[in-house]
C-alpha cells in the first residue's frame, strides 16, 4: 500500500486497521447480542424495547407496575472516558434512564459503574427492584466520539442534515486516521443500530404491566407551553378569576451566570414578570451540564397573565447538540393546579395584543439619531417597547421620551430591562408609563456597533424591533 503524497503511512495503517477492527467487532458483537436477545426473550417476556436512532434522538415508553416487581434491564449505549475524568462525571453519547413518571426523578441510569464494555459499547444488564408506580423508560443517542491512543474526537449528530453532512469530503490528517467529520458520521452509522435498551419481567404476567406514552401528564396540568425547536418564541395568556396556587415545572437551558432558554409569566395590566427562570433558582436537570430545571409552587392573585418560553439556536428537542436532560419530553414550561378547586377560577384566553402605535422608531442601524413627535389628548398609560445595546450596566443604544418643555419623562435604564436573546448586551424594556396630556418627542440614538443590521455579535430575538415603539393602552 502507498500512502499518498504528504500523509505519514502510519495514520493511514492506523485508520485502515481500525476500521477492519471496527467492522469484525460490530459482528462478533451483534451475534453475540441477537443471542443473548433470543435467550432472553425465550425465559423472560418483553415489556419496553427502544430501538432505532438513526433518525430520532430519544425514544420513549412509559409503563406502570401494578405492584413492587423486579425488572431486567439490558441496554447498548456508548461512551468516550474523556482524559483525567470518570464517565460518572460525563453522560455517554448513547445512554438510557428510567424516570419515576410521579415525580420527575430518575430512578436509574446507565453510567460507568453499572455498565461494562464490550468493544465500542458499553452494555448495562442487571435487575432493578421498581416499587409500584409509575415509570418511564428513555434511550437517547445526541451525538458520537472515539478516540485514538491519548486524542479524542466527538460531534453532534444533528438528524435534520444528515444527507448534506454525509456528502462532505474531508482531507488531511483528521482524514488519514479517520477522525474528520465524514469519518466519524460514517462510524456512527456503522454503530448506531446497536443501540437501545429493553426491559423484561423477570417473573409475573407482562399483561398486568400497563403501557402509556410519555411523558405522563399529571392531573392538574393546565397551561404547556412546549418548546420543540431552535430560535423559537411561544406564548399562552391565561386569565385567574381570583388568587390562586400554581406548580411551575420548567426545563430549560443555561449556567449558573446565565440562561439562554427559559421562560416567565408576565402581568398583562402591569408588564411585571411576576416569575421568571433565573440561574440562582434553576438547578442541574440531568444529562448535560448546561440543562436546567426550575420546580416552584406560587400564587398569583386574580388578574391577566402571559406564560412566555424562548429558546436560542442550539440545543432543543429538534437537536440535543449534547446530552438531553433526563425529561426531555416536558423541554418548555408546564403550569398545573395542586388544588382542585382552583380549575374554576383558571380559564386560557387568547393573547393580548397592542393598542394603537403612537409613535414608533424601529430596524434603527448604527450611529443613528432619530426622533418621532406623538401627542396626548387626556392623561393615559402608554406602553413603552424597546431594544437597544447595554455596556456593562449602561446602555450603548439610548432611547427616551421628552415632554414639551424638553424634560425626559422616560428613558431606557439597563437595571429595568431583561435579556432581550441573542448576546448578553441585547436588552429589551417593556413598561407601562403614565403621561399627561400634552406633546411628547419619542427619541432613539444608537452608537457606531451592533444595531440592526450591523450586528458584531448575536442579534435579538425581535430585531425587527431595534429601536422603541410606544403603544397605547387598550
Amino acid at each position: 500500500m502507498e500512502g499518498s503524497p504528504g500523509v505519514p503511512m502510519l495514520p493511514v495503517l492506523l485508520s485502515e486497521f481500525g476500521a477492519l477492527g471496527r467492522r469484525l467487532g460490530l459482528l462478533v458483537v451483534g451475534l453475540a447480542l441477537a443471542a443473548a436477545c433470543l435467550g432472553l426473550r425465550a425465559a423472560e417476556p418483553r415489556i419496553v424495547a427502544l430501538h432505532g436512532f438513526e433518525e430520532v434522538e430519544v425514544r420513549q415508553q412509559g409503563f406502570t407496575l401494578p405492584r413492587a416487581m423486579k425488572v431486567h434491564i439490558y441496554a447498548r449505549g456508548a461512551g468516550v472516558r474523556h482524559l483525567g475524568r470518570s464517565f460518572n462525571t460525563n453522560p455517554f453519547f448513547a445512554y438510557g434512564w428510567i424516570l419515576n413518571a410521579t415525580t420527575r426523578e430518575v430512578v436509574w441510569q446507565m453510567d460507568g459503574m453499572n455498565t461494562k464494555r464490550n468493544w465500542e459499547y458499553r452494555i448495562a444488564d442487571q435487575y432493578l427492584d421498581l416499587p409500584a408506580g409509575s415509570y418511564e423508560a428513555y434511550f437517547s443517542n445526541h451525538g458520537f466520539a472515539q478516540s485514538l491512543l491519548f486524542a479524542q474526537w466527538d460531534r453532534n449528530i444533528d438528524r435534520r442534515d444528515l444527507k448534506e453532512q454525509s456528502e462532505k469530503r474531508s482531507h488531511g490528517f483528521l482524514a488519514a486516521i479517520g477522525a474528520d467529520e465524514s469519518s466519524l458520521l460514517r462510524h456512527w452509522k456503522e454503530q448506531v443500530g446497536m443501540y437501545g435498551m429493553e426491559l423484561y419481567l423477570p417473573s409475573g404476567d407482562p399483561k398486568e404491566v400497563g403501557l402509556f406514552e410519555a411523558p405522563l401528564r399529571w392531573q392538574g396540568i393546565v397551561l404547556s407551553v412546549a418548546a420543540t425547536r431552535d430560535d423559537g418564541e411561544w406564548s399562552q395568556a391565561f386569565h385567574l378569576q381570583r388568587p390562586v396556587q400554581l406548580h411551575i415545572y420548567a426545563l430549560g437551558e443555561g449556567s449558573e451566570r446565565r440562561l439562554n432558554d427559559l421562560g416567565w409569566i408576565q402581568d398583562v395590566h402591569t408588564r411585571a414578570r411576576v416569575w421568571e427562570m433565573t440561574p440562582q433558582k434553576a438547578q442541574y436537570a440531568g444529562g448535560a451540564q448546561k440543562n436546567r430545571r426550575q420546580v416552584e409552587t406560587i400564587e398569583l392573585p386574580a388578574g391577566d397573565y402571559v406564560a412566555t418560553f424562548v429558546t436560542d439556536d442550539s440545543h432543543s428537542p429538534a437537536d440535543w447538540n449534547a446530552a438531553p436532560p433526563c425529561d426531555p419530553g416536558l423541554y418548555g414550561l408546564t403550569l398545573s393546579l395542586p388544588r382542585v378547586g382552583d380549575a374554576s377560577a383558571f380559564s386560557l384566553r387568547p393573547l393580548p395584543s397592542p393598542g394603537p402605535v403612537l409613535a414608533e422608531l424601529v430596524k434603527v442601524g448604527n450611529s443613528e439619531d432619530r426622533s418621532a413627535p406623538f401627542k396626548l389628548g387626556s392623561a393615559q398609560t402608554v406602553w413603552v417597547y424597546a431594544l437597544g445595546e447595554a455596556n456593562g450596566d449602561e446602555m450603548a443604544d439610548m432611547a427616551w421620551i421628552e415632554d414639551a418643555a424638553g424634560k425626559r419623562v422616560w428613558e431606557l435604564d439597563e437595571k429595568k430591562t431583561h435579556h432581550a436573546g441573542g448576546a448578553r448586551k441585547n436588552r429589551v424594556a417593556d413598561e407601562l408609563v403614565k403621561l399627561g396630556p400634552g406633546a411628547y418627542t419619542l427619541h432613539v440614538r444608537t452608537d457606531s456597533s451592533h444595531a440592526y443590521g450591523h450586528w458584531n455579535d448575536d442579534a435579538p430575538r425581535d430585531a425587527a424591533h431595534y429601536g422603541a415603539t410606544v403603544y397605547a393602552v387598550k
